[in-house]
């Protein structure tokens, strides 16, 4: 497992037991010691003392926050308790991009929160020319001229890896030298053509593009970096910030509307696709190679980086 995993779960875990001592204020609180638990555990017990106390006080400060925005959480409308639950990656792949969930079940009430450790990719895919990607994240199949082109660009990667193991040797991608940037630029430049075909094509589609890509629930993001975490509350469908019997949020959160179209694409280099989209959206699509050596495949880092103003976000400096 790759060290960004390796802190972002280590991260989960400061989450989780921040929100449970927070909430354990004579309410029931029940933490789900899992299979998903003891895996966060494990790796945040590989960090030594220092570094626990970094993700702890962050986590600390982003719920010390987000108790603000969500009076529920201390003040339920009933006696019911609450759950506390980290979430396997797999649910990542059916939409929910949330890594800890809190439920109150009998009032159909609960809040997620996605956590990232010096890292805001919204998603970690792959392109090849066994995926089609316009199916998987669009329900919307790609066609045959993007099947058919990123087939060819790839069978030339499969020769490649076919020919280095009958010479007894292993294809890297350093060996390739500039004309890696060149498969890099190939493999964008298809998927730039078919995603703009799928989305003038299709009624909706970029409004079902960034529910794949920041998920099918709202959520709190947290994200930390060392000095500063930052709270975001992606608020589309209104289930945040609703108030108790008692009490209302200190804060409000505006709704986040989706966007209806793409108003542009730039490439920025040779491995990133910058696309635009109305009402203040922004994706980068970063290709690279996962491994050094040549694989028959290529990740794919998309990020967020427009949203509109009325997206919530806060940061907090960590003292």
């Amino acid at each position: 497992m790759a060290t960004q995993t390796q802190s972002g779960k280590a991260f989960e875990y400061a989450i989780a037991i921040a929100l449970y001592n927070k909430l354990n204020n004579g309410q029931q609180v029940t933490l789900i010691e899992d299979d998903n638990f003891h895996n966060a555990l494990n790796y945040y017990e590989r960090y030594e003392q220092p570094k626990q106390q970094d993700y702890n006080k962050a986590a600390i400060a982003a719920i010390d926050h987000i108790t603000q925005l969500e009076p529920r959480l201390e003040h339920p409308i009933s006696n019911e308790g609450i759950t506390i639950s980290i979430q396997s990656d797999q649910m990542g792949e059916s939409g929910d991009i949330r890594d800890i969930i809190t439920v109150r079940s009998t009032q159909n009430w609960e809040i997620g929160f996605s956590a990232k450790n010096n890292n805001d990719a919204v998603k970690h895919s792959r392109l090849s020319d066994r995926i089609d990607f316009g199916k998987e994240w669009l329900n919307v199949p790609c066609s045959n001229e993007y099947m058919n082109e990123v087939d060819h660009i790839f069978r030339e990667l499969r020769e490649m890896i076919a020919s280095g193991r009958t010479r007894g040797t292993i294809s890297l991608w350093r060996n390739l030298g500039d004309s890696k940037l060149d498969y890099y630029r190939r493999v964008l430049e298809a998927f730039r053509k078919e995603l703009i075909r799928i989305v003038e094509s299709n009624e909706n589609m970029p409004e079902t593009l960034f529910r794949y890509l920041i998920g099918r629930n709202d959520f709190y993001k947290i994200m930390r970096t060392k000095k500063i975490v930052t709270v975001q509350g992606f608020n589309l469908y209104e289930t945040l910030n609703q108030p108790s019997n008692t009490k209302q949020p200190d804060l409000r959160i505006s709704r986040l509307r989706l966007p209806i179209r793409i108003d542009s694409s730039n490439y920025e280099g040779n491995n990133r696709l910058l696309v635009s989209f109305d009402r203040g959206w922004g994706l980068s699509f970063r290709v690279h190679n996962a491994s050094s050596k040549i694989e028959p495949s290529l990740k794919f880092d998309v990020r967020l980086v427009g949203a509109p103003p009325s997206l919530y976000s806060n940061n907090i400096i960590l003292r």
